[in-house]
């Protein structure tokens, strides 16, 4: 296995690409993102010893995002050849457990790749969003951060509750169809 420098900003496959090598970090950081609609989605920075890029090597799929060095990094470089060495050597039952993590993997990325949407999805969103801060409230939070928080959300409810009115009444003109479904839309 080598070790390889590369510069910040280099990419060192992309998305969709056939794959040749996996690689570990030994220095620097590396940057993940998928591209959907048009968008650049990042997806992780993977930093010192940390593995990427083995899901195309051990399967034979195309890449499913493009990675680049986020700064100057050096990254040791596992070969095709040594991957597919290895996975042959490994009990069948590894060899299955990592298909199936990879496969469950590609399932994650593939659901939360944002899908086109509409403006009320982008609403009902932000609101879940918001509500996973106020959860964050619920925990043990120092007295003048939990304050903080308490007013910063307490300002953004009837923001979103205007947005909300907006997308409903304007929704004719938002051609997007809604990808994700309303909570009140939800079985009880």
């Amino acid at each position: 296995m080598d070790i390889v420098s590369f510069p910040k900003g280099k990419v060192l496959f992309k998305q969709g690409e056939s794959s040749d090598a996996a690689y570990i970090v030994a220095s620097g950081a590396v940057g993940l993102y998928r591209e959907a609609q048009g968008r650049k989605i990042p997806l992780a920075t993977v930093r010192k010893g940390e593995l990427f890029g083995e899901m195309a090597v051990i399967d034979g799929s195309p890449r499913i995002a493009t990675a680049f060095a986020l700064e100057d990094s050096k990254l040791t470089v596992i070969s095709i050849d040594t991957m597919v060495d290895k996975m042959k050597r490994a009990d069948p039952f590894i060899r299955t457990m990592i298909h199936m993590l990879m496969n469950n993997l590609r399932a994650v990325h593939d659901s939360h790749t944002p899908k086109s949407r509409s403006l009320i999805d982008a609403v009902n969103s932000l609101a879940r969003q918001c509500d996973i801060v106020g959860r964050l409230l619920q925990g043990d939070l120092p007295p003048d951060f939990r304050g903080e928080l308490e007013k910063k959300l307490k300002t953004l409810d009837p923001v979103i509750k205007e947005l909300r009115r907006l997308a409903m009444t304007h929704r004719h003109n938002d051609r997007r169809d809604d990808a994700v479904p309303n909570e009140a839309e939800l079985p009880q």
